[in-house]
């Protein structure tokens, strides 16, 4: 009976021996394929949609403007802060500095394009992209060579070194689809584009033309709220062009009249231009449909101008007419940048944003993590 219960013991024993050396295999073959990471449902395409300037009450102002709620509020969200760096200190942010931080994940100077503090070239989400065979594209209502899609696109030591950020855009940044609205400046590198092996398009009545070509430059009318060219519109074609990549794609969009409208303390005009960015938002959630490998971001550079809104009077407040004609309130703070916290929505995966070191808070990141939460989608880690 000894012997028996003896023999028994032992091959317990080598069962558990056996079970311990394969649990790495087992645990590590269960990571790959565990359904609930966010992750492994093969992300290939990523579009990251900025509103310039654009904090939360601005979207609120949209949502009363065109008296209706948007869906992005509603996705998986957090708070951005998105000051800059002096080199030393935290500052408050230009466009310049707060693009580079989502491109690059790297806190820089103000007025730097696409460098660190030591003016050194940073690798974008693009080039990211690029290195993975994925098809890129910057479109923006501003013209190229602003400071965010030149962040995106181009290296410099000043936003406002005009030409070399367009002759960086053309011979470097290697991005399939560069759009923005119509600028002599741009125009004035034509055999720099064709040499690059571009196909120009100036006319968006012959843009289907160029569907069929693989490397784009397109100048449009896509400034402020008489734009002739709706910025979805512009989306909808680049989609048509980019979702051909087996390999998918990544894009960076921006409304860019959010900020400029908001500097200027011009309600209607603010109002318009995130419409214009929330129709742009449909366009590609209707694209996206039921697909389950592309991933929506939606954030800002910085908030401009300390706007609130309200539905009630409020003391300083103005009033203002909505789109359906019912007065509601506003009021600017200041016609510059503030250091109040931007949103990030993300659509498709689910981000832990209090994994993040800077806040260690689901409520809060910095804006260079943003580029950490794409960086992660684009290589299919989780985030």
């Amino acid at each position: 009976m000894k012997k028996n219960m003896r023999k028994w013991f032992n091959k317990i024993i080598v069962l558990a021996t056996s079970l311990t050396l394969l649990t790495p295999c087992f645990s590590g073959c269960e990571g790959e394929k565990n359904p609930t990471d966010a992750q492994k449902t093969e992300i290939k395409n990523v579009i990251i949609i900025i509103g310039d300037g654009m904090g939360f009450e601005h979207i609120a102002a949209g949502e009363m403007y065109e008296s209706a709620k948007y869906m992005f509020p509603n996705w998986t969200q957090t708070a951005v802060n998105t000051d800059s760096t002096d080199g030393n200190n935290l500052v408050l942010t230009d466009s310049a500095a707060g693009g580079t931080a989502i491109a690059t994940g790297v806190l820089t100077k103000n007025g730097y394009v696409g460098k660190n503090p030591s003016g050194e070239d940073l690798e974008t989400v693009l080039d990211l992209a690029k290195s993975l065979n994925k098809s890129t594209a910057v479109i923006t209502t501003d013209k190229l060579y602003g400071a965010t899609p030149a962040s995106f696109s181009a290296h410099s030591l000043s936003r406002d070194y005009t030409n070399e950020i367009v002759e960086s855009q053309i011979r470097t940044s290697n991005v399939d689809i560069l759009c923005g609205t119509y600028s002599n400046t741009c125009n004035g590198y034509l055999s720099l584009i064709e040499e690059y092996g571009y196909d120009y398009c100036a006319d968006f009545s012959q843009v289907d033309e160029t569907l069929d070509k693989n490397k784009l430059y397109w100048q449009f009318d896509l400034a402020g709220t008489e734009a002739t060219v709706e910025l979805c519109d512009v989306v909808e074609k680049a989609l048509t062009v980019l979702e051909r990549d087996q390999d998918g794609f990544v894009m960076m969009i921006e409304q860019a009249y959010i900020d400029k409208y908001s500097h200027n303390n011009e309600i209607l005009g603010t109002v318009k231009s995130v419409k214009s960015l929330n129709e742009t938002v449909e366009l590609v959630m209707r694209w996206k449909g039921t697909r389950k490998d592309t991933a929506v971001l939606i954030t800002a550079d910085h908030e401009t101008g300390g706007l609130s809104v309200s539905e009630s009077k409020m003391d300083g407040y103005q009033s203002w007419a909505t789109g359906y004609g019912k007065k509601v309130y506003y009021r600017y703070e200041t016609a510059n940048h503030t250091r109040a916290s931007i949103g990030l929505f993300v659509h498709g995966v689910k981000p832990n944003f209090a994994s993040y070191d800077t806040y260690q808070d689901e409520a809060l990141i910095k804006n260079i993590e943003t580029n950490q939460i794409i960086e992660k989608i684009i290589k299919n880690q989780t985030v």
